[in-house]
């Protein structure tokens, strides 16, 4: 067996968007033979081939841990293979070398961010390639240049002057987009790249990707969404635990078989049975609320035991709402807990009534990437475990060997680094470190992104199984799918407002977006 599905390699008929058939004949542009790579004890990836045609968009799927983003760090010459080899029009790409694989063409953008967040936009977008004269840099040149750059992806209202830091996370993912494209590559590699993006800078994206294909650009996309996989790849190479599992054509499947060869076995639904319907008491009643000043007041409540979705177009107003919650930013108004009113100024408030944050950025607000998983999963919780302000280290160990036994959080030692972790294993250790709070309130942004279908499912449960037990749950996602098959009512945002409440039978993925551009039930 060659790990193909039934020892043979499998072909569709690829949807070409309405490009003519001798596209996708443009000959062989990228070719990955027999590429392994061990690290320690893990075999990442074992023997696996990969053959993407000129103008072919292909993409790579996976669950946590099937190698993906090894094999994406072999072909961008970050990563050295054990064993195979790279190469692009014929030619054997030297491993180790990442600028040869630059001048071959080849460019990644990653999931997580590289520009530096202190320098302007226009900087980063030309940093590689600064327009000097005589040694001289002209900045007036290099907003220019940004700006071209910015008008070219749709991107005119981002100020190329701004710092890049200071934009919120989907349009520093677009000026990371910009960044890389700018060079026109031959092979254009998006790791994950639509992960932090809202639903038209996804639209916009797609649009770019499929005028690169149609000038002959070859296009691999790594994602862990599957209805992105249908709606833009022609074709797709499925992994499983390092090993090629199947090469296959988008028309030839479907999103349950996909999964199947993924996972290696039949997948549950993904989304659990929803809780009873009838309303509960309310555990938070939050009246007067404006997120912003110009803005009518308006009232919300959390149901004990319930889910809450926040939907809604991006930037409506659903981020600012949680962090506001949770003290760290700005609105006004008036929340009750349990029939007294409360104060959160700050997240030592918001702890101290029961309310943890779940981030979407998991690396930067979520854990201490340099510190090992057993000292991430105390920190929250570390009072609990210390006498006289020294932290007793037996208690610490057996929490945490509890925590990781609880979360089936997959790791050879406690001591291992938080950054050597998936990002489905470290967002569990996210979330185990903040159950560890016992909160009654969790508040979530858009934190089941770039995750698999598989962890997902878990998170899922878990959210479930802690409803059950009478805990409540906000939670903001940008996929209109998760909100929809997860949530019990659905507060859909309208320019900083809960325009409309979904519950029961109007939990539809029309009604929320209909909601969302603020179109009531009756059409108007």
């Amino acid at each position: 067996m060659d790990g193909s599905v039934g020892g043979v390699e499998r072909y569709g008929e690829p949807d070409h968007g309405g490009r003519p058939e001798t596209a996708l004949l443009g000959g062989e542009v990228l070719a990955v033979r027999g590429v392994s790579k061990r690290f320690g004890g893990v075999q990442a990836l074992d023997g696996v081939d990969l053959t993407v045609s000129r103008g072919e968009i292909h993409a790579i799927v996976g669950e946590n841990g099937a190698g993906k983003s090894t094999l994406v760090k072999i072909i961008a010459a970050v990563t050295r293979p054990d064993q195979g080899e790279v190469r692009v029009d014929g030619k054997v790409l030297r491993t180790g070398l990442p600028q040869e694989t630059r001048a071959a063409g080849v460019a990644v953008v990653y999931q997580e961010l590289s520009l530096v967040p202190q320098l302007s936009v226009a900087h980063n977008l030309v940093l590689s390639r600064l327009p000097t004269r005589a040694g001289v840099l002209s900045l007036r040149k290099v907003t220019r240049i940004a700006q071209e750059m910015l008008d070219g992806l749709g991107l005119a209202h981002i100020d190329p002057r701004a710092v890049a830091g200071s934009l919120p996370l989907d349009q520093q993912q677009m000026l990371e987009i910009a960044k890389v494209t700018a060079t026109r590559p031959k092979i254009l590699v998006l790791d994950e790249a639509t992960s932090s993006l809202g639903a038209a800078e996804v639209d916009r994206l797609f649009g770019l990707v499929r005028a690169f294909r149609d000038e002959g650009t070859t296009i691999l996309v790594i994602t862990h969404r599957m209805r992105e996989v249908w709606n833009l790849a022609d074709s797709m190479t499925i992994l499983r635990d390092g090993k090629k599992i199947a090469r296959l054509g988008v028309t030839e499947t479907n999103e349950h078989e996909v999964v199947r060869l993924m996972a290696g076995r039949d997948v549950q639904a993904i989304y659990p049975p929803k809780g009873a319907t009838a309303p509960a008491a309310p555990v938070l009643d939050l009246r007067e609320v404006r997120l912003r000043s110009s803005h009518k007041p308006w009232a919300l409540e959390l149901r004990r035991g319930e889910i809450l979705g926040l939907g809604g177009l991006e930037g409506q107003g659903q981020r600012e709402f949680i962090l506001w919650l949770y003290g760290v930013g700005r609105g006004t108004g008036t929340m009750v807990q349990g029939g007294a009113r409360i104060k959160i100024s700050r997240p030592s408030d918001a702890l101290a009534h029961g309310i943890v944050l779940i981030p979407e950025d998991r690396k930067v607000h979520g854990l201490h990437l340099g510190l090992p998983v057993r000292w991430n999963l105390a920190m929250a919780t570390l009072g609990k475990r210390s006498r006289f302000g020294f932290i007793r280290m037996r208690a610490e160990r057996e929490f945490a060997l509890t925590a990781i036994g609880q979360a089936a959080i997959r790791v050879k030692s406690p001591f291992d680094l938080a950054s050597t972790l998936s990002g489905g294993t470290q967002q569990k250790v996210v979330l185990r470190k903040f159950l560890a709070c016992n909160p009654s309130i969790l508040l979530f942004v858009d934190a089941m992104r770039g995750i698999d279908v598989q962890t997902k499912f878990g998170f899922y449960q878990t959210l479930r199984e802690l409803t059950s037990s009478g805990n409540s749950c906000i939670l903001y996602s940008s996929d209109t799918e998760e909100l929809v098959g997860l949530c019990d009512r659905i507060a859909v945002f309208h320019d900083g407002v809960p325009a409309r409440i979904l519950e029961g039978a109007d939990i539809t993925q029309d009604d929320v977006v209909a909601a969302s551009f603020a179109v009531g039930a009756d059409g108007k």
